[in-house]
């Protein structure tokens, strides 16, 4: 059986799914809200630090920093329930705690998502050590974040929002959190990387494009700021790598903008593109007939789902999406379940070693789509099929596909090799090649049949990367096996 998440990760290396749904997330209490704010935010500073990404800094340049932004950050106390506990006497009372920071005066705050995740109350302190009761607006879990609503007479000072895409590596920030109800702490330090996607803490699957600093992101500052030297908040610290010596991750927060909207109405609203690509390897490119390492070569098609309409195919590699360039797989995720239920974008490809422009009505996630169960080739028709061979180097045996097997086993590929076989965790096992998938091509050869492949697959030596189009059903995708010995 096939499962399907927001994003789908398979067994190949590199390979992830961009079949995103619709989310509604809704918010918790279920009590009626009050209308927000058409903007809950600011990118004004509240006043100006003296410095600048050019000016020599000071230690008293972080402790104006600290004063500016703290006043705006929050320790936040919750208590959930869990149910058993130790003993398994009913539920037992959790409590947890993080901090935060508000956005607008009304009371508007974010946090991570894990920080009020399940909570059943919530207490909010501020700087000045006063507590006020809070509630859930929005939340989401795939990018950890939370916007809460402090019930109280407003007039909260505020942090403002800076441009996360104008921060440069080396560039120093400051991490301010209030952990565990104790005064402000301040961290500072500088950012080490952006575009971090592959970091997903606690095994949690996110939309993740995180920044990467080494000023330390203390346990129970989760939701606080990460401060630029011009007192913006460019991330929300999310994530701490115990093992990596006091590397922390924070959520950009041009991503945070293009959030706070949806989770102001209490649900996320994901768009759908529906391909599953991988990375661009020099070995693949090669065989791509690719000019740069560069994009994210699409693996599957859904059927029916945008891509699919617009006419993109398994072997296109993705360059841009939106006019925003594609570096590597892990940045289409992000770009394609926030560009916007209903919109039109251009996808920029290269097919055949060829630039292609399409243009891709996005929509949310149907309620069923796509995926056929294996074909359930027996063993046996192995021995009855005319043409059965075993391809050097790939651990795969494939036959003619006949009239007679399409019939057989309900197969939509018109010609191709199909494959009977594949063995344990031989290269085209490590792929993803399943029994019942028809190869009906390889690179740009059409393959009409095993003896075809058997060719093809001769004139790739060892270590090299085998291109193969698959048909599964009524999908086709592109799997790129290294051939062994």
């Amino acid at each position: 059986m096939r499962h399907w998440f927001l994003t789908r990760l398979t067994t190949n290396p590199g390979l992830m799914s961009l079949a995103v749904a619709l989310v509604v997330i809704l918010a918790a209490p279920v009590e009626a809200q009050s209308a927000s704010p058409d903007r809950l935010w600011t990118e004004q500073p509240s006043g100006a630090t003296g410095v600048s990404a050019d000016t020599p800094v000071t230690m008293g340049a972080f402790s104006k920093l600290a004063k500016l932004v703290s006043p705006a950050v929050i320790n936040i106390s919750v208590v959930g329930h869990s149910e058993g506990g130790e003993q398994g006497y009913g539920s037992q009372p959790t409590r947890g705690e993080g901090s935060g920071f508000f956005i607008h005066a009304d009371g508007y705050a974010l946090t991570n998502n894990h920080v009020i995740e399940g909570a059943a109350d919530i207490s909010v302190r501020t700087a000045d050590d006063q507590i006020f009761k809070a509630r859930v607006v929005g939340r989401d879990p795939r990018t950890d974040l939370a916007l809460i609503k402090v019930d109280g007479k407003g007039g909260f000072p505020i942090a403002p929002l800076g441009d996360s895409s104008k921060i440069a590596i080396g560039e120093w920030v400051v991490a301010i959190g209030n952990p565990f109800g104790l005064s402000h702490t301040v961290t500072a330090g500088i950012v080490s990387a952006v575009g971090r996607s592959e970091v997903h803490p606690d095994g949690r699957q996110m939309y993740a494009n995180f920044i990467q600093t080494d000023a330390s992101i203390n346990p129970g500052n989760s939701g606080g700021p990460l401060v630029n030297t011009r007192g913006e908040v460019i991330g929300i610290n999310s994530a701490i790598r115990g093992d990596g010596q006091g590397i922390g991750f924070a959520i950009p927060s041009n991503m945070v903008k293009k959030l706070i909207p949806q989770l102001a109405r209490g649900r996320i609203e994901r768009s759908f593109l529906g391909v599953s690509v991988r990375d661009v390897t020099p070995e693949l490119a090669r065989s791509l007939r690719l000019d740069k390492v560069l994009g994210a070569v699409v693996a599957e098609v859904v059927s029916g789902s945008p891509a699919a309409v617009a006419g993109v195919r398994p072997g296109d590699v993705i360059l841009s999406f939106d006019n925003t360039p594609i570096r590597n797989a892990s940045d289409l995720p992000w770009l394609a379940s926030s560009a916007g239920v209903a919109s039109k974008v251009r996808l920029e490809v290269a097919r055949d070693g060829k630039p292609t422009v399409l243009s891709v009505q996005l929509r949310p996630l149907p309620s069923e789509y796509g995926g056929e169960e294996d074909m359930g080739v027996a063993p046996e028709s192995q021995s009855q099929a005319p043409g059965v061979l075993s391809l050097s180097g790939l651990g795969l045996t494939v036959t003619d596909l006949t009239p007679a097997l399409k019939q057989r086993f309900r197969i939509a590929a018109e010609a191709g090799a199909l494959v009977v076989a594949v063995d344990r965790g031989g290269p085209a096992d490590q792929a993803g090649v399943r029994v019942g998938d028809v190869v009906v091509r390889s690179g740009q050869e059409a393959i009409g049949g095993a003896a075809a492949l058997e060719k093809v697959n001769g004139w790739f030596r060892t270590a090299d990367v085998v291109p193969l189009l698959l048909q599964r059903g009524r999908q086709q995708l592109f799997v790129s096996p290294r051939k062994g010995r």
